[in-house]
């Protein structure tokens, strides 16, 4: 598909700028639909607007990141395994453990751990059960298919 260029307007200042055949490219490349409606200045100009300073900004939540341009708040925790302090990206609440990095990833492996030796432990279980279970029928077969004399 060949592109022209086009002239269109901004929504912000009203002023004319040139949608170049390369921009619409890209902008079919990327499976963008539409055609900008600011100009580059605006565009750039709105880039750097602080998201309170927004007419439009989002009122669903404290959390909201804007494309990760926010910096995460960390909160100051102890550690209930070894006593160090550490960040964590959560306000910590008394009634469960935080964990620095380093024990984090000892107490997941002792986990882990334990989660595949229960799942063994219900597999060995459930053959033992099975096998059992197989021996009474092998019993009862035995039994009806047996002639009485």
């Amino acid at each position: 598909m060949a592109f022209n260029d086009r002239e269109l307007n901004c929504r912000d200042c009203g002023a004319a700028f040139v949608f170049t055949a390369g921009e619409q490219e890209f902008y079919a490349t990327k499976g963008l639909q539409h055609d900008p409606v600011r100009c580059p200045s605006c565009r750039q100009s709105r880039k750097l607007l602080r998201p309170e300073d927004r007419e439009e900004s989002p009122h669903f939540g404290v959390y909201v990141s804007w494309g990760g341009r926010t910096p995460r708040q960390l909160h100051v925790a102890t550690c209930a395994q070894c006593g160090n302090t550490t960040e964590v990206p959560f306000v910590p609440r008394g009634d469960r453990p935080v964990y620095c990095s380093n024990c984090y990833n000892d107490v997941r492996v002792k986990q882990e751990e334990r989660e595949l030796a229960e799942a063994e432990a219900a597999s060995a279980r459930i053959s033992a059960a099975a096998a059992q279970a197989a021996g009474r029928d092998a019993a009862l077969t035995e039994r009806v298919v047996a002639p009485s004399e």
